[in-house]
C-alpha cells in the first residue's frame, strides 16, 4: 500500500491511469474505496488519484481528528500533488469531499485548474443540523446496508471511525461552525457546482447551491430533477458526461 506523511499523519493513496491529473476526494464516514467502480471510466480520461483523508478508510487511525478537518484535508490534498510532483490538477469532491476540494482551491489556486464540487452542505454547518446528522447515524448503525457500507469502507473499526467523526461534527458546529477561512469570491478557478433536488441528506440543497454559485465568479450550476445523495452516483450517466465536457 502507497502512504505519504502529512505532519505526523500517514495518508493512503493510490494513483491510477495516465494523462491530466484529476484528484477525487470522498465525504466523511467514507472512503477512496467509493470511487472503485467508477475507476475504469475515469482512469480511461485521467491520471486518477485517490487518498483516504485523515483517520478514515486505509490511512492511520489518529486519537482525535483536528477540528477544522475539512481544511486541514485540503492542505493534505495538496501535499500530496507536491509529494506525487503533479500540477494544473482538477479536483472532483462530493460531499464533504467537495468541502475540501474548495479548501484547497483556496490555499492554492495555481495548484489547481478546474474544480468539480458534488452534493455538499454549504459554507456553513449549523447545530440544528449537526444534531440531525448525529440523530441519523444513531439509527444507520443498527440498519444491515449502512453497517455493511462502512465495514466495506473502513474495515472491523468502523464504529470508532464512525463515532468519532460525529463527535468532530458536533464539535465543529458547536465551536466554529464556517468551512471556509477565505471569502468564496477569492476563487478564480473554473468551478462545477452539481446536487440533486431529491437529496435525501442536504435538505433545501438548491438554494445553498445557488447561493454558492452566485458568490464564484467562474462557476456553473447543473441541478438534477431526480436521484438522490451524492449526484455523482444517484445521476452516474449524466454526471460522468458533464465531467468529460467540463475537464476535457
Amino acid at each position: 500500500m502507497s502512504y505519504f506523511k502529512y505532519q505526523n499523519f500517514d495518508i493512503y493513496y493510490k494513483v491510477y491511469g495516465e494523462g491530466k491529473p484529476l484528484v477525487i476526494i470522498h465525504g466523511d464516514t467514507a472512503s477512496s474505496k467509493m470511487f472503485i467502480p467508477e475507476l475504469k471510466f475515469y482512469s480511461k480520461n485521467f491520471k486518477v488519484i485517490l487518498l483516504d483523508l485523515v483517520g478514515q478508510g486505509k490511512s492511520k487511525r489518529v486519537d482525535e481528528l483536528p477540528l477544522n478537518y475539512w481544511h486541514f484535508n485540503a492542505m493534505v490534498v495538496i501535499g500530496l500533488c507536491k509529494y506525487i510532483g503533479v500540477n494544473n490538477v482538477n479536483l472532483l469532491g462530493t460531499s464533504g469531499g467537495a468541502i475540501v476540494a474548495l479548501n484547497a482551491a483556496l490555499e492554492n489556486s495555481n495548484l489547481f485548474n478546474k474544480i468539480i464540487i458534488d452534493s455538499f452542505m454549504g459554507e456553513n454547518l449549523p447545530y440544528e443540523f449537526a444534531e440531525k446528522i448525529l440523530v441519523d447515524r444513531k439509527i444507520a448503525k443498527n440498519k444491515l446496508s449502512s453497517k455493511l457500507f462502512w465495514f466495506m469502507m473502513h474495515g472491523f473499526d468502523w464504529k470508532y471511525v464512525i463515532d468519532q467523526n460525529t463527535n468532530l461534527i458536533m464539535n465543529f458546529a458547536r465551536e466554529k461552525g464556517d468551512f471556509f477561512e477565505c471569502n468564496l469570491n477569492n476563487i478564480k478557478n473554473d468551478i462545477l457546482i452539481t446536487g440533486s433536488l431529491k437529496d435525501d441528506l442536504i435538505p433545501n440543497i438548491e438554494n445553498i447551491l445557488k447561493n454558492i454559485n452566485s458568490k464564484i465568479e467562474n462557476s456553473k450550476l447543473v441541478i438534477f430533477k431526480y436521484g438522490n445523495h451524492p449526484a455523482m452516483f444517484s445521476n452516474k450517466k449524466e454526471f460522468r458526461n458533464l465531467v468529460l465536457n467540463f475537464l476535457m
